[in-house]
């Protein structure tokens, strides 16, 4: 029997979405299934994904339409079958050893829902930067403004948890968000400290993206805090300030310097350690 079942929307994903694919081929654990759902590209992304259909554990599902992440990532655990469902975008690269590591932390941990880890973050050459810890035990709603409880696409958790809880499309790009919060007061979330994803965020387009994301942050802020509360207040301000000075680094194209400084530095002993993990988990196996 599959335990894991790994999920992947894709949408005009083809600079990325082989390298994806190879980190789920690359695995340490292979008792898996993957279902690779294609959100109406026009790119050559369907293509590059099918050729992967010579393995068994791969599927590919294409209905030719754009619906949007929410409605991809509920179908996605509608078709799970598994006992654990797993995220993972279509640009980002797991670490080898994530699918192994996290069923083991589930299976040893029963009381658990969800289980993520920290991340690599990586550019677009697949150059490793930093990592990007979260923390290990986030337990409450402030936890998840402080951008503290998950990366989203480094999680694994009970597909029956993700069944009972599926994701709101009133939340655009804070879908995550939104379902943590309002979930994480009576659920169990757990991070494994240690980086099991490289997770592309330098270099990558991003202005539109983000400030989509600070819109769906407000709107969920507003959800969350009463009318009148300074809290809700202040933590609006806040958003507006953050969005303000990304908008003005966009403008001189410093962006990156931000996303950077997000990330922890690293010695060199320990880049070159998860460089090679990286090109671990893409290498194409000669069969």
């Amino acid at each position: 029997m599959n335990l894991v079942y790994v999920g992947i929307p894709f949408y005009n994903a083809e600079k990325y979405l082989d390298y994806a694919i190879r980190s789920v081929l690359n695995q340490t654990y292979t008792n898996w299934k993957m279902t690779l759902i294609d959100d109406g590209s026009t790119d050559s992304s369907l293509a590059l994904a099918r050729k992967y259909t010579s393995d068994t554990r791969v599927k590919v599902i294409s209905d030719g339409r754009n619906k949007g992440l929410v409605y991809r990532l509920n179908e996605l655990v509608k078709l799970s079958d598994c006992k654990y469902f797993v995220r993972m975008d279509a640009d980002d690269i797991m670490h080898p050893q994530r699918l192994e590591k996290q069923l083991r932390y589930l299976e040893e941990h029963p009381q658990a829902d969800v289980v993520g880890s920290w991340a690599y973050s990586i550019d677009t050459g697949n150059r490793v930067v930093g990592i990007l810890k979260n923390k290990v035990n986030p337990s409450v709603i402030g936890d998840v403004f402080a951008h503290a409880c998950f990366i989203h696409p480094s999680v694994m958790g009970k597909r029956e948890w993700f069944s009972n809880n599926p994701y709101d499309s009133r939340f655009v790009r804070m879908e995550d968000m939104a379902l943590w919060c309002h979930t994480i007061e009576y659920s169990n979330f757990y991070n494994l400290p240690e980086p099991l994803l490289f997770y592309r965020e330098i270099g990558v387009p991003y202005l539109s993206k983000y400030l989509l994301s600070m819109r769906g942050e407000r709107f969920l802020i507003r959800v969350v805090y009463k009318k009148g509360t300074i809290k809700r207040y202040t933590m609006l301000a806040r958003i507006w300030m953050k969005s303000i000075v990304y908008m003005v680094f966009a403008i001189f194209r410093l962006q990156d310097i931000l996303i950077k400084n997000r990330a922890n530095k690293m010695n060199d002993s320990s880049l070159q350690k998860a460089s090679e993990d990286l090109l671990a988990a893409v290498h194409v196996k000669v069969v």
